[in-house]
């Protein structure tokens, strides 16, 4: 177990600003879904009884509030005890941390531009097979000849749509360069234009067998209670209908669906964005999902008919079975930091 030291004086002053996932699951966890994480992680009062230090809060907080010299002043008071500390970046855009030495996890950025101690996370949900799919109705898949892949989500042919997105990034760049905005730059990307021009090769090929819904808007437009919405369950449903889901950025440069994909046992088709994928070093990606490089997008209906040909029926059950193991014992939060103090613990972070 690793003693863990925040400040929670800054917690208690700011209770409503964005928690770091560990620490919310260690200080807040009032419904006791991350029992587990306390066997890892202790929260200690004293700096000087502990192994490692978490700001708790997210980057995009502090620098939102004018608060980065109190961040920055809780760095210094633990660099000073010789702890490292573990900092959390949220959002799409995401934004700079401080120069000082941290180590930052986030969910989006770019691969050839991670930072020398950026650490890729997945995103944390709720289980599927608890919440939204009758375990009883969850099964391994049979191998049929066609590949069946499905999607739900936001895609459409809407060219003022694609237009109005790329300007809104354009425009946010531009921001940053002019120091008036502290989110990073990112690349010209309409997401939802660019998902349905993929999905729509899919279709046109007669040997790929889709399951796709096309929304106009992301999550048909749904705000309020969108866990308990129909449209999740229509979500998950199509994933438990499919062999292979579709996955494409969104806004921020990483995909949701793609840990989805892998929580419902199914198995992933990426376009690879330059995207960072948690755990690299440890998790060889390449036995769980189909990840189109950045510039061979053409080939994507190739790659998805070449990998499903090569799979016997016992190695595409197991792949199914291997990537819900996966998401249970890596990417949940529990599972997922639990990686995070092992590595800790070796001095290999």
């Amino acid at each position: 177990m690793l003693n863990v030291y925040t400040d929670r004086k800054f917690i208690e002053k700011h209770p409503k600003g964005e928690k770091f996932p560990l620490v919310y699951a260690l200080l807040f966890d009032e419904r006791n879904e991350f029992p587990e994480v306390k066997n890892y992680y202790q929260l200690v009062d004293s700096i000087d009884e502990a192994a490692i230090a978490f700001l708790p809060f997210s980057w995009n907080y502090y620098l939102n509030e004018n608060l980065q010299v109190e961040a920055e002043r809780f760095i210094d008071e633990c660099h000073a005890k010789d702890l490292k500390v573990l900092t959390y970046i949220s959002g799409d855009q995401g934004v700079m941390p401080t120069n000082k030495e941290v180590y930052v996890f986030r969910n989006s950025g770019y691969k050839s531009k991670k930072l020398p101690n950026q650490i890729s996370f997945p995103a944390f949900f709720k289980d599927p097979l608890e919440h939204y799919i009758e375990k009883e109705n969850h099964q391994v898949r049979v191998k049929a000849e066609k590949p069946v892949i499905g999607f739900v989500g936001q895609a459409t042919p809407n060219l003022l749509k694609a237009a109005k997105d790329i300007g809104l990034i354009i425009y946010r760049n531009l921001k940053f360069y002019l120091g008036k905005t502290r989110l990073e730059p990112q690349q010209w990307f309409a997401a939802p234009f660019m998902r349905y021009k993929y999905l729509k090769r899919l279709e046109k090929n007669s040997n790929i067998k889709t399951n796709i819904i096309y929304r106009e808007r992301y999550r048909a437009g749904v705000r309020k209670n969108r866990s308990v919405d129909k449209t999740t369950y229509e979500f998950y449903e199509n994933m438990n209908d499919s062999d292979y889901i579709f996955n494409l950025r969104g806004a921020g440069n990483f995909s949701v669906r793609f840990y989805q994909t892998l929580a419902m046992g199914r198995i992933p088709v990426l376009i690879d964005t330059d995207c960072l994928l948690p755990l690299e070093g440890i998790i060889d990606w390449t036995k769980h999902c189909i990840r189109i490089p950045q510039g061979k997008e053409h080939e994507m209906e190739a790659r998805l008919l070449e990998f499903h040909q090569n799979l016997t029926q016992a190695a595409f059950e197991e792949i199914q079975q291997t990537n819900r193991k996966l998401w249970e014992e890596y990417l949940t939060l529990t599972s997922f930091f639990a990686r995070i103090h092992d590595l800790i613990k070796k001095d290999k972070l």
